[in-house]
């Protein structure tokens, strides 16, 4: 039976500190949120998972504000060497989570896996807005508030317009999810915790 874990989370959330904890604490692999260029994005370090929400602003960013300002699903982007229209950023993303998923093992933040690994154990992380403001600077580390604001209306309409550019669908519905959890309010070890014990009852349900 496949066991994969998949992470939804808004900016601010720990997404990018809870989701690689539930993969070492399960021994699974971890695949990072969707960057379209270089190598895979698939991290090891508690230093490049804390800095996560920082760098959700960048490259991939400018990708789908592109796609937002975009008419039709024929948009150049070509500068990151992606061919460029929707249907090939979708293409070249569920390559790489069918690689993934191959293995049976994972957790996966991000990608819209929710909608694209169906058989997974999903979860959103989400929470007040100046609660996930705060807390991002505290992931982060080295923003200010202004910085940090501006990072999270850009990172939360980012991974919304995602789901609906390549999916047709809404990210914040919570029939997506088996789990969602509002990650300002409890500590992200507890979170952490929490996500593990509902994918081994859920596994544990499947398997019976």
């Amino acid at each position: 039976m496949d066991r994969i874990v998949t992470v939804s989370a808004s900016y601010g959330t720990g997404g990018s500190v809870v989701a690689p904890a539930v993969a070492e604490a399960l021994g699974f692999p971890f695949l990072d949120r969707a960057v379209p260029a270089g190598p895979a994005a698939i991290r090891d370090t508690d230093q490049e998972a804390a800095s996560d929400e920082e760098r959700t602003g960048g490259l991939w960013a400018r990708v789908l504000e592109t796609l937002a300002s975009a008419p039709t699903d024929a948009v150049p982007t070509s500068s990151i060497g992606v061919v460029g229209t929707d249907e090939t950023l979708r293409l070249n993303a569920e390559a790489r989570l069918r690689e993934f998923v191959a293995g049976s093992e994972g957790v996966i933040l991000g990608w819209a896996s929710a909608v694209v690994v169906p058989n997974a154990y999903h979860v959103r992380l989400d929470g007040p807005l100046e609660a996930r403001l705060h807390q991002g600077m505290a992931i982060g580390g080295r923003l200010v508030e202004a910085e940090a604001r501006r990072q999270l209306e850009q990172t939360d309409r980012i991974r919304s317009l995602y789901w609906r550019r390549l999916y047709k669908r809404d990210i914040a519905d919570p029939s997506h999810y088996h789990l969602a959890i509002d990650s300002t309010a409890i500590d992200l070890g507890v979170v952490r915790d929490l996500i593990i014990l509902g994918a081994r009852a859920f596994w544990e349900a499947k398997a019976t």
